[in-house]
């Protein structure tokens, strides 16, 4: 073997070594591995181990889960799920870190374990919701016969709804709780500033033809896009954001998440719209008049799931008498919260 001398080896050989040895005490190598915290998982590992397959726009920054026909939608940097028509949300968003993305203990608990089915998922589909009663102060709504306003019969309904729905632990936000005016547009950014899942407003009908009668819902249909012209819809998504762990003021990620909570609404309201109609009408022996789409301003603005309800016609001889009476109000109440709770545990 051959003997070097350090004094013989090449002066510029040394300093490159030198810098080269440097480098790597400061940077570290390049192909060091990640850090994962202990409460963190990779998706990648999380996915190869259950067999769910997984793709990744790196575009979009949005991955989509699939197995047995189920499918869930993530992105980067947000903790929202949308998984079908549910909408799940994370103990934390997910993260990108060198390529790799990251996801929150509660992952599989919530998302993984559903897609396998080895677990007895059961999504509460809402904590909090946002009572609506039409009209109020210097607009009375619709009147009866006798002079019975709307507003004073759906703020009672609703406060009766309200009651029941506490009772069985959930939150309530009413936009109005008094014999206020509030404008249509200031009732979606109350539901918008409050992180509801639902919202309703209820309403009572009116017809030149008095023997118009009976129940219905209304819900918005197409609403799977939002419009970048829509100003105050714009406005209500921003609003809701708020109530996310996401990174704020990136405009890309917020006109993807705006149109998964599109898909997610437009899915949800039309569902939700079918099961009070077909509940509550049979509970309060009304007349079905079904669940129909419509562009009402409270709907249309709203970035929730939301439906409109007209619990009766005022103008109806019959059932003007029966919404003057509080049995009935407390009926259609009661109705209205176990439709909302079937709906949820379905």
């Amino acid at each position: 073997m051959r003997n070097y001398n350090p004094s013989n080896f090449p002066k510029g050989r040394i300093k490159i070594a030198l810098l080269i040895i440097l480098a790597l005490s400061v940077y570290g190598c390049a192909t060091a591995p990640i850090s994962v915290s202990p409460e963190e998982a990779v998706l990648k590992d999380l996915c190869q181990r259950y067999d769910v397959q997984w793709e990744w726009d790196s575009v979009s920054q949005v991955v989509t889960l699939t197995r047995q026909g189920l499918k869930a939608k993530a992105m980067a940097g947000s903790d929202l799920i949308v998984m079908g028509d549910e909408k799940i949300k994370l103990s934390a968003p997910l993260k990108m870190d060198r390529g790799t993305i990251l996801v929150p203990p509660d992952f599989k608990h919530k998302v993984i374990d559903r897609l396998t089915q080895k677990f007895d998922y059961t999504l509460k589909k809402f904590r909090a919701v946002v009572i609506d009663p039409g009209h109020g102060g210097q607009d009375p709504g619709a009147i009866g016969r006798d002079g019975l306003k709307e507003k004073e019969v759906v703020l009672d309904i609703a406060k009766r709804l309200k009651q029941e729905l506490e009772g069985k632990g959930i939150k309530v936000i009413m936009t109005r709780d008094g014999d206020t005016f509030l404008s249509l547009e200031e009732r979606p950014r109350i539901a918008a500033r409050s992180g509801a899942d639902l919202f309703i407003s209820i309403h009572a009908n009116a017809s030149r033809a008095r023997s118009a009668s009976g129940f219905e819902v209304y819900y918005l249909k197409g609403a799977d896009e939002v419009s970048p012209y829509d100003v105050e819809m714009n406005k209500n998504y921003k609003m809701a954001f708020n109530h996310f762990s996401m990174q704020k003021n990136d405009s890309a990620l917020e006109g993807i998440v705006s149109s998964m909570m599109a898909a997610y609404k437009q899915a949800e309201s039309s569902r939700l719209a079918e099961y009070i109609t077909r509940n509550t009408a049979d509970a309060i022996n009304s007349k079905n008049r079904g669940s129909k789409s419509a562009r009402y301003v409270v709907l249309r603005n709203t970035v929730i799931p939301a439906v409109l309800v007209e619990v009766g016609f005022l103008s109806n001889r019959q059932e003007g008498d029966l919404l003057k009476s509080s049995s009935y109000r407390q009926k259609i109440a009661d109705s209205l919260a176990e439709g909302f709770v079937g709906y949820a545990s379905r």
